[in-house]
């Protein structure tokens, strides 16, 4: 087959073309999922008189990971930390947009350990404005939570336990195939698609002919 009588074929079955074409848009948009931002920071719970990054007194760890778990469950309103993708980023099991604070299990699938007193506080987003904004917004409102839970429990200020962000900024990081990686993909597609619209139009071309024949 000539390429002048292929094109002719295909100027008489152009709806076959279309059909396909329209169908490998429509495959590249629903595999093509865009890339999400995401940003992770520790919220670390230190008590009076000591510093995030030193040794945790031993005396004062189990009083310290309480009051974390405290802080944990109003934070999630009282419901339980879903826990199956913890080790995962959040992106990585299936969240688009959303946010975790918990407390970290340092045991295994079978038996949890929460040994050390820290909340990590995660979010994934389609920005990285919409992630640093969350992030430090749920940071915010764990410290407004620590002060507010001890002032009303009527402990002396110097007495305060105080939290601490480890990082101090809030770092973003990108999750998602590349405009040249997703550039390559849709050209990939659309060249087997024009190859299969023309097979396909050649094949009913030939139908439609042998039917008119008989």
């Amino acid at each position: 087959m000539t390429t002048r009588s292929l094109m002719q074929i295909l100027a008489r079955r152009w709806y076959v073309v279309i059909v396909v074409l329209m169908l490998t848009g429509l495959v590249y948009f629903t595999l093509a999922r865009p890339g999400s931002y995401s940003s992770q920071v520790q919220v670390v719970f230190v008590a009076p008189g000591d510093v995030a990054l030193a040794p945790f007194n031993d005396q004062r760890r189990e009083t310290l990971v309480s009051f974390a778990a405290a802080i944990e469950s109003e934070m999630n309103n009282g419901r339980p930390t879903d826990r199956l993708a913890e080790l995962a980023p959040l992106f990585g099991a299936g969240v688009d947009q959303g946010y975790q604070v918990l407390l970290p299990n340092r045991g295994g699938q079978w038996q949890y350990s929460f040994p050390d007193p820290v909340l990590t506080v995660r979010a994934v987003g389609p920005s990285p404005e919409w992630v640093i904004t969350t992030v430090d917004g749920l940071v915010t409102r764990i410290d407004a939570l620590v002060t507010d839970r001890q002032q009303n429990s009527g402990v002396a200020v110097v007495d305060f336990i105080h939290t601490e962000q480890v990082p101090n900024d809030t770092a973003v990081d990108y999750f998602g195939s590349s405009t040249s990686a997703r550039t390559r993909a849709l050209v990939s597609l659309l060249l087997v698609g024009l190859a299969l619209s023309s097979f396909l139009a050649v094949m009913f071309d030939r139908l439609s002919q042998k039917v008119h024949t008989q």
